[in-house]
């Protein structure tokens, strides 16, 4: 699906995240190291997905929220926020939790397609053209990595 050329940034930077599930479950299916991937995580969130939560939380939400938009997308959104960040917490204090380290990566996956099959098109439909392109201003690359760039390839 061709998405709104206000969203492409989050769409892209979506796409980046499915690969850095793809690598964990990997890693994961090898039983690479537990330290390992919780690493890799800490570097994906603090390079890119940590930033993508704000703008999508600071610009696309109040957005959505302002227009006659499903209000129970906006709180499904958020919730699951929180929820990869208390994952994030709490690999911070156990970096070897492996429970942990596949509950992030499988809602990460699910948050992702939570956003770009549901979320996003609602967020079309119910934006006028004005609002994306209002919205497109504060949406940008940013400094998105590649993730198969990291120097530690336990998913190999």
């Amino acid at each position: 699906m061709k998405r709104h050329v206000q969203l492409q940034p989050l769409s892209r930077q979506h796409h980046n995240g499915l690969l850095a599930v793809l690598l964990l479950k990997k890693g994961i299916k090898k039983a690479a190291s537990s330290k390992e991937m919780a690493a890799f995580i800490f570097d994906f969130w603090h390079k890119d997905i940590e930033e993508h939560f704000k703008a999508e939380e600071n610009f696309l939400v109040p957005a959505v929220a302002n227009a006659d938009c499903d209000k129970a997308l906006i709180e499904t959104l958020k919730e699951e926020h929180a929820v990869l960040r208390s994952y994030i917490s709490l690999l911070q204090h156990n970096p070897r939790n492996m429970e942990v380290i596949e509950k992030f990566t499988n809602l990460l996956e699910q948050h992702i397609r939570f956003e770009e099959k549901i979320f996003f098109p609602a967020a079309e439909n119910c934006l006028t053209e004005e609002q994306l392109t209002e919205l497109g201003k504060h949406l940008h690359e940013g400094d998105t990595q590649n993730c198969m760039n990291y120097p530690v390839k336990f998913w190999e």
